[in-house]
């Protein structure tokens, strides 16, 4: 489950360079101590790698200059612009060195001075205990006074030499510089991974930096600089005028927003204050921009509006979209085309058929029930039937079918499949606990790779069980019988199941992020959606026994339960209740009285040891409203 600059001259630069610039999961700071500081930066554009041979290295082990880190905290004060009209006399600064104009800006500043006898000693390692000198100045000049604590209670606190000690009280007092194993470590090198961690939690102090940027597609100017978020955004009043945070988009007026480097997930939360996670959706997915705060943006995905941290998110403004998702119609069948924001590419799934009334095209839809035709703005609705499926239902195909699905249709660059002959044991878990084996069958297709991936052979894990997006690791089980019951006990256990009433229940159907499994199961928004597809595959396939051969219906009442009875009368018959709205239902048939108009003979809920015979559920044409609605399925 889920989920150039190139000069001999400036290493400086390449480091910690002006501009943004992409960064993949792949940027070679998986494994690295400091990697989410690093990343930070390189979010706000203070951090960049060196290329080496088309490969960007952000040398995270790797020692930083004087010359460095004085260009840095100039840019931390937006300085980087000011002109030098009263230069100091470095002798080993000449004009020609890199970053002559960088010194002479953070000596005219007053937050860094030389080593003695008229010497910069640029190309010098900088100590922690000189960090905590430069940083202390930097925080001054923006008349910021942290709170000093008292060293002596650190074993090298004698070491730390007279000129930084305030500035190291204060530094460590805030926390920006840690000791370990009681430690200071003041005179020892700072590495550039160490640093970033440095910068990051001084920032947390620091005042940070604000512009109004001008956006082209495929560009970001850096324009007037401002005190404070709100005086950027009041400014921002033109059509592409954007704020920038140092070299980060920070606020636009519409367009799309996705995870940043720093978080592996777009997370939507409850409210402004962060208090839980709505929704999580997978890395590249972007969301619709509603608004935005200065630490808060709120967004929509589907039904649901909620709020990105600013530190986790990236802004994208319009001008700047390089693509969205669409669906497509073409001979009868429904395609979705994923867009991803990070890789600017589509990638596509089949999702089952048409409505026989959608023309072929391409079309818009938020949650792949609803559809907009792009060309004439012409709606139509169509669910597709194994996405609304209820899953604590049986397949007629048999274990012999389900076998022969796997040998007649696995690609043939797979190798061997696990699955090939396991149909007998997709049909005992049906029997035994009332789930359907063509959704397992499905859902250990869309996991394993088809029964061929290093999980499914060597963990025994069919079905993507405790795998996390970009951790390369999943559960392990002893053998496949264990694999099954720990699906199973994660769909049916009443504390923790997505098929009962645990907080991971929003009905036992796959859905996607509105409704489903697919809300807290997988971060692939469409997970729910590319399972469906391979069940529609599977039907087609072995005959088409199974699609649209029931009606579905959902839920309507808000605020309310809906209440599942034994007889198609209100009664002392409850048997249980359906407590989302929008909850589908297997209808079996239809029952019409006089008195208590139209009842739905569904598909009984029969989980854990549960034996309802029949089960009704009341719809529509008596005194008590309209209860249920008929989806109008995919008919093509």
């Amino acid at each position: 489950m889920k989920r150039f600059l190139c000069c001999l001259v400036l290493p400086f630069l390449l480091l910690f360079g002006l501009g943004t610039q992409g960064v993949s999961a792949s940027d070679g700071l998986e494994n690295k101590y400091f990697k989410m500081s690093m990343r930070e930066l390189i979010e706000l554009g203070l951090l960049k790698g060196a290329n080496n041979d088309g490969v960007i290295d952000y040398e995270h082990d790797k020692t930083i200059s004087r010359a460095e880190f004085a260009t840095l905290m100039v840019r931390v004060l937006g300085k980087e612009n000011m002109p030098v009209t009263n230069p100091t006399d470095f002798t080993d600064v000449p004009k020609t060195y890199w970053g002559y104009t960088a010194i002479q800006q953070a000596a005219q500043l007053g937050i860094i001075n030389g080593t003695g006898n008229g010497k910069f000693s640029p190309a010098a390692n900088i100590t922690r205990e000189q960090i905590a000198s430069i940083m202390n100045s930097v925080l001054e000049k923006q008349g910021i006074t942290l709170p000093a604590k008292d060293l002596s209670t650190y074993d090298d606190a004698g070491h730390v030499s007279s000129y930084a000690k305030l500035s190291m009280e204060r530094i460590v007092g805030a926390g920006i510089l840690a000791g370990s194993n009681n430690k200071l470590a003041p005179k020892e090198n700072a590495t550039r991974g160490m640093t970033s961690a440095f910068l990051v939690r001084m920032l947390d102090y620091a005042k940070p930096v604000y512009y109004v940027g001008t956006v082209t597609a495929n560009e970001t100017k850096q324009g007037a600089q401002y005190g404070s978020y709100a005086e950027a955004k009041a400014a921002a009043t033109g059509t592409n005028e954007v704020v920038l945070k140092y070299k980060k988009i920070v606020s636009i007026e519409e367009g799309q927003v996705t995870n940043s480097i720093i978080a592996p997930t777009v997370n939507l939360w409850n409210d402004k204050t962060f208090n839980y996670i709505i929704i999580g959706v997978a890395s590249g997915t972007p969301v619709e921009f509603l608004e935005s705060g200065e630490n808060w943006i709120k967004v929509k995905f589907g039904e649901k509006t909620g709020y990105v941290k600013l530190k986790e998110a990236k802004l994208i403004p319009s001008v700047q979209v390089k693509g969205e998702s669409f669906y497509e119609v073409k001979d009868g069948l429904l395609r979705h085309y994923v867009y991803n924001a990070h890789t600017q590419k589509h990638q596509s799934y089949l999702y089952g058929r048409s409505d026989a009334d959608m023309p072929d095209g391409r079309y818009v839809s938020d949650n792949g029930s609803l559809y907009k035709k792009e060309s004439t703005g012409t709606t139509y609705e169509a669910h597709q039937y194994f996405n609304k499926l209820p899953l604590y239902t049986k397949t007629s195909y048999t274990a012999e079918d389900l076998n022969k699905y796997i040998r007649e249709n696995k690609p043939s660059t797979l190798g061997t499949s696990v699955l090939e002959n396991m149909g007998a044991k997709f049909k005992e878990v049906e029997a035994e606990h009332n789930i359907n084996a063509m959704y397992m069958l499905a859902h250990a297709i869309h996991e394993s790779q088809w029964g061929t991936s290093e999980f499914a052979k060597n963990n025994f894990n069919l079905f993507g069980l405790d795998a996390y997006d970009g951790s390369g690791e999943a559960g392990a089980f002893a053998n496949y019988d264990e694999g099954f019951n720990a699906l199973v006990d994660r769909l049916t256990n009443p504390d923790k199941g997505y098929f009962t009433k645990s907080f991971k229940y929003q009905g036992a159907f796959l859905g996607n992020k509105d409704l489903g499994m697919n809300v807290f199961y997988a971060a692939d928004p469409y997970w729910g959606q590319k399972i469906a597809g391979h069940m529609h595959r599977m039907d087609v396939a072995l005959g088409g026994k199974e699609r649209n051969r029931y009606d579905i219906a959902v839920t309507l009442t808000k605020g309310a339960t809906t209440k599942v009875r034994s007889t198609p009368i209100v009664d002392d018959n409850l048997l249980y209740e359906l407590t989302v709205t929008g909850l589908p239902v297997l209808v079996l048939d239809t029952v019409v009285t006089e008195k208590e108009g139209t009842w739905y003979e569904i598909a009984p809920k029969n989980l854990n040891g549960a034996d309802y015979e029949k089960a009704y559920v009341y719809s529509h044409g008596a005194s008590y409203g309209t209860n249920m609605k008929l989806l109008n399925l995919a008919q093509e």
